[in-house]
């Protein structure tokens, strides 16, 4: 791994040395909040088995867990500008990592996003029930990304699989129905759908499919191969 930039709030990393200016396929993979180690906490970067078939895989970390909330998203693309000119970009994201993609296509042109579990919001206000994450929310000092409702553009396709068990369930109700936003709920999985797809030979396929090929039939054969239960949210039928 590679830091091509990195201050107190922000860090992007690159799978290369040297990332390919001008490549035809760049994958933007935001992190997500971590996993606690031996009392620390540790952002790890996510997708990386996924985006060695990019061009470029680049991987964008929130270091204040603020879903956004601290990071400059306009100066985010300036500086991947090098990477975005005239080539297919796509995000990818798991969890506060999928919020932040979503949030990403608002300020840069994406082809295809993909988010696992995110959230519709974290805002105390919009949703009091939420109770996670509460030692990194309790940081966050005003919203100004209040939710990712308004951040959804007409440009891009949106790929959103959702745990359908307690608060995932409830986060991915609030999403609104769109005809670009293809929104899919898993009734009897929690907040560990990527890790569950991943174990079962799954995860790599769909996202492939969903990102580089007709993502139509890559859904189909992933609902085809999958053993659970799987709702459509979104678009309508």
């Amino acid at each position: 791994m590679y830091t091509l930039f990195e201050d107190a709030h922000l860090k992007i990393t690159s799978r290369a040395q040297a990332p390919v200016r001008g490549g035809s396929r760049t994958l933007l993979s935001f992190t997500g909040v971590g996993h606690g180690m031996g009392g620390i906490n540790v952002q790890k970067a996510e997708f990386f088995g996924t985006g060695r078939h990019f061009d470029n895989l680049l991987f964008i970390t929130d270091k204040t867990r603020s879903w956004g909330n601290q990071l400059d998203f306009a100066g985010i693309a300036e500086r991947l500008a090098p990477f975005r000119e005239g080539v297919r970009m796509s995000a990818i994201g798991n969890s506060m990592g999928g919020f932040l993609a979503i949030v990403a296509a608002h300020f840069m042109p994406m082809n295809r996003v993909i988010a696992f579990v995110p959230q519709f919001s974290v805002d105390p206000e919009i949703v009091p029930w939420e109770t996670r994450w509460k030692e990194y929310r309790d940081e966050i000092h005003g919203y100004r990304i209040r939710n990712v409702g308004g951040y959804l553009t007409e440009n891009t396709q949106y790929f959103v699989f959702s745990g359908g068990v307690g608060l995932d369930r409830r986060q991915a109700r609030l999403f609104p129905v769109m005809d670009n936003l293809h929104h899919y709920s898993f009734p009897d999985v929690e907040h560990g759908l990527a890790a569950d797809l991943k174990e079962a030979g799954l995860l790599d396929h769909l996202v492939r499919g969903v990102l580089e090929e007709d993502s139509d039939a890559a859904l189909e054969t992933f609902a085809s191969s999958y053993r659970g239960r799987i709702d459509r949210l979104s678009p309508s039928e």
